[in-house]
């Protein structure tokens, strides 16, 4: 997937906004620009029109990094399930025959915020953190759903196979000895009950009494 992005103004409520913020897309230098966390978009504006704006839902990890690996200063690190093209950028080439492996790690873009003051680090990360929240997945959603579901229809399945087992007749061995003990487990719950109303109580008060 290839998101091919520029810079809309967000139309959602603004949580957090920093000047002089200079991003980095997959180790390409973008220069300083504002930085707009809302509610719906992230989206870093750099002069008039240019800079990009992504959904929630294309991040699939932000983090605060202080590796100096990454960056040489402590910045917010931006992994996107998908690959971020600025307009005027040619989007990237993948060869049908390299591996899966090969294909997923291209289709991924990095990005880094590193704003001029380094005290909004934190603000930045917890804003885009609560944004994040409010987006959720909605093939999350779906799968929980599917999960409940399934976990429905086993209990009910595995409830029809107990009462199977142990009122099946045929799988008992299908002979009178079976139909006489149910009988009997129907007869002496019955008396029970008689007995329980020859002193005046049932089983239901007794609940009641306790309760």
């Amino acid at each position: 997937m290839v998101i091919i992005n520029s810079f809309k103004h967000p139309e959602s409520p603004i949580r957090y906004q920093q000047e002089d913020v200079q991003v980095y897309l997959d180790k390409k230098d973008l220069g300083l620009g504002t930085l707009f966390v809302s509610e719906s978009t992230l989206c870093w504006q750099q002069e008039e029109n240019n800079g990009f704006a992504i959904e929630y839902s294309s991040i699939s990890l932000h983090a605060i990094s202080k590796d100096l690996n990454i960056h040489s200063t402590e910045c917010v690190y931006l992994v996107t399930d998908g690959h971020i093209t600025m307009p005027g950028d040619s989007p990237p080439v993948i060869n049908e025959d390299d591996d899966s492996d090969a294909e997923s790690t291209e289709d991924i873009s990095e990005i880094l915020f590193v704003p001029r003051n380094t005290e909004s680090i934190p603000q930045i990360y917890e804003a885009i953190k609560v944004c994040q929240e409010l987006n959720p997945d909605p093939m999350d959603e779906v799968g929980e759903d599917e999960l409940s579901d399934d976990n429905d229809d086993n209990l009910y399945e595995d409830a029809e196979d107990d009462l199977e087992g142990e009122y099946n007749i045929g799988e008992r061995g299908g002979g009178d000895a079976d139909v006489d003990d149910l009988s009997r487990r129907i007869l002496r719950n019955n008396l029970n009950i008689q007995i329980n109303y020859t002193n005046g109580t049932t089983e239901e008060d007794d609940f009641q009494d306790a309760d």
